[in-house]
């Protein structure tokens, strides 16, 4: 598990990577056929295999980038017979928690992105 990728915070691991870009990433953790590789940073869930290692993105329990404003999250199972991904969605009080970020000093843009599950144009804070 990291939370970006295996060497700088910066470079995002998204889905439309190329296959050499991800067997870099599995090389440089020590990964192998079998492994499951979980990371996030983009805010976007998805999974998918490159040579036998599984890399899943677990999406976000907060700031969803994926246009679905509910919470997401991973469920793995491991066993014998291989590994088995459940992208699990959670409602939540999006409203209070929008309400919360308007009334902080968090730039007000938050509050759209977590009601629409969408990023959008937002300074850093």
């Amino acid at each position: 598990m990291i939370h970006g990728n295996q060497t700088l915070n910066t470079v995002y691991v998204t889905e439309d990577r190329d296959d050499p870009f991800m067997e870099k990433m599995a090389s440089d953790i020590g990964a192998r056929a079998g492994d499951v590789i979980c990371f996030g940073h983009t805010h976007k869930p998805w999974e998918r295999a490159v040579k036998g290692v599984r890399f899943v993105n677990t999406g976000s329990v907060g700031r969803p980038k994926d246009g679905d404003a509910r919470a997401c999250y991973v469920a793995l199972t491991v066993d014998a017979s291989g590994s088995q991904v459940e992208f699990v969605r959670v409602d939540y009080d999006v409203e209070e928690t929008a309400r919360g970020i308007l009334e902080s000093d968090l730039p007000s843009e938050f509050a759209d992105v977590i009601r629409t599950g969408r990023s959008g144009a937002v300074a850093a804070a």
